[in-house]
């Protein structure tokens, strides 16, 4: 049999795989449509240095709250009911963004108390006042980010979670995973030719192309509600995984957040979340501060941040022709593969940016920093969306509902928004003491080598735990 047969078999030994495949797919599209469309909006106004300000002064809170209602949902919902509830919201707010609110933002935007904020604050901490005058931006950039936890991490992988075993998701998680990220080749063109269609190579209307990817960005939700019913329906009438619910979970919020911290293995994912979160925004950081000096327009920023958005899918692909692979080996050699990559393509890229003397160097030093640093951004994240989410909801695939459900919604809530506040804060004092991010460097790389360290010990530990609980299913297969 082919490498190509044993393929398209398991999709049908899978019924499901190729609608979450698709569901898959949607989502990621739509993650990487508001990614490169929140930092066009407000990092091309403010600068890269406002990023960790957002991310811990209103990202975490929003994320807090969405798990309180998520919480508070799921113990009065079905699956079913929740995942429409969770979802309509961002198919809402979306469009009313782009038809109502970005052509009034000069009307809706808070100059006078800006301008109160900027008379109290130091010389180097001015831009945080943008974050107030353009609020409508910064509510955009946090509802983006929720995006990629809520919706992709936490409704739709628990959902998926639910429908295999753990065998059988060892075989199809890797198809899964490789062509849900293939969006990325796909959202990538699709963002450069929605800019460029109406603004060309002389800014034009920017607010038509964010139209007409808002409308794109709806559309996708809705045929995403359409499999998702599907799926729902398939599920109910073959009762395959014999373990449906008509509610997700009866554990309230702080107990499930107690419940978390008392299970080493639920800890051990926690601890590599964390450690990811921390080790990728210290170099994304950094890395973005010179492209918004390189292309300091929204438009230029959109365009750029498209390519990248497609080279990203290229990565993708290789991690996930790589993942499979692995994954038979043990799920060790695929967890511990993420950090390798990052320290292998993360390292050249702050040594370089260490550097003291440019005066020799006969090359354009910001141009090469802004590729350095694309290039470990693209393969850190190709690892991260195959290699590290696969291994990680495998991790997840042998617990029980309650820790499923609860379990994962704390970790990647809570556990992934205290890793990136944690590192926020730790650039805003960079910030504060240094007056830029340039001048932290070495002091971000320091933090990337702590954070990996630690992302390798819980990898040994988590990888014992996973062999224990997982082997009991092992065997009924």
């Amino acid at each position: 049999m082919t490498a190509f047969q044993r393929f398209t078999r398991r999709f049908h030994q899978y019924p499901l795989l190729l609608p979450h495949a698709l569901m898959m797919f949607l989502c990621i599209n739509n993650f990487d449509i508001l990614r490169n469309l929140k930092e066009s909006l407000l990092v091309t106004r403010l600068g890269a240095e406002i990023i960790p300000f957002v991310k811990f002064w209103v990202v975490v809170p929003a994320a807090l709250l969405f798990l309180l209602i998520y919480s508070y949902l799921a113990n009065r919902l079905d699956r079913r009911s929740l995942f429409i509830v969770t979802l309509v919201p961002f198919l809402i707010w979306i469009p009313l963004f782009a038809f109502v609110i970005y052509p009034n933002l000069d009307l809706l935007s808070l100059e006078y108390l800006a301008g109160l904020l900027e008379a109290l604050l130091p010389d180097n901490l001015i831009f945080v006042a943008g974050l107030v005058q353009y609020w409508p931006l910064t509510l955009f950039f946090a509802l983006a980010e929720l995006w990629g936890t809520g919706v992709l991490c936490i409704l739709f992988w628990t959902m998926v979670n639910d429908s295999y075993s753990n065998q059988s998701a060892t075989d199809a998680y890797p198809i899964l995973s490789l062509i849900g990220n293939m969006a990325s080749l796909f959202s990538g063109p699709l963002m450069v030719y929605c800019v460029q269609r109406f603004t060309g190579s002389e800014g034009g209307n920017w607010q038509s192309s964010l139209v007409l990817i808002s409308l794109l960005f709806s559309l996708c939700g809705l045929i995403l509600l359409g499999i998702h019913e599907y799926c729902c329906r398939h599920q109910i009438k073959t009762a395959a995984t014999g373990r449906l619910e008509t509610t997700v979970t009866h554990l309230p919020f702080l107990q499930s957040i107690q419940y978390l911290i008392r299970s080493p293995y639920l800890g051990y994912i926690a601890l590599i979340m964390l450690s990811y979160c921390v080790a990728i925004n210290m170099v994304e950081v950094a890395w973005k501060s010179q492209l918004v000096e390189y292309y300091p327009d929204e438009s230029g920023y959109s365009i750029v941040m498209g390519y990248m958005t497609f080279m990203l899918g290229l990565g993708c692909i290789l991690c996930g022709l790589l993942n499979k692979k692995l994954l038979v080996c043990s799920w060790y050699s695929a967890a511990i593969s993420v950090p390798i990559i990052m320290v292998i393509t993360a390292v050249p890229f702050f040594l370089f940016t260490l550097l003291d003397d440019y005066s020799a160097m006969p090359f354009n030093l910001l141009l090469v920093a802004v590729l350095m640093g694309g290039i470990s951004n693209v393969m850190s994240k190709s690892a991260k969306y195959t290699l590290f989410d696969s291994s990680k909801e495998l991790a997840f695939v042998p617990l029980d509902s309650e820790q499923k459900y609860k379990g994962k919604a704390a970790i990647e809530l809570v556990v992934s928004r205290l890793g990136k506040s944690g590192s926020a804060f730790f650039q805003q004092f960079l910030i504060l003491a240094l007056g830029s991010l340039s001048g932290g460097i070495p002091w971000l790389a320091g933090a990337f080598i702590l954070a990996v360290v630690l992302w390798f010990f819980a990898v040994k530990q988590l990888s014992k735990h996973y062999l224990h609980v997982s082997t009991p299913d092992l065997l009924m297969k």
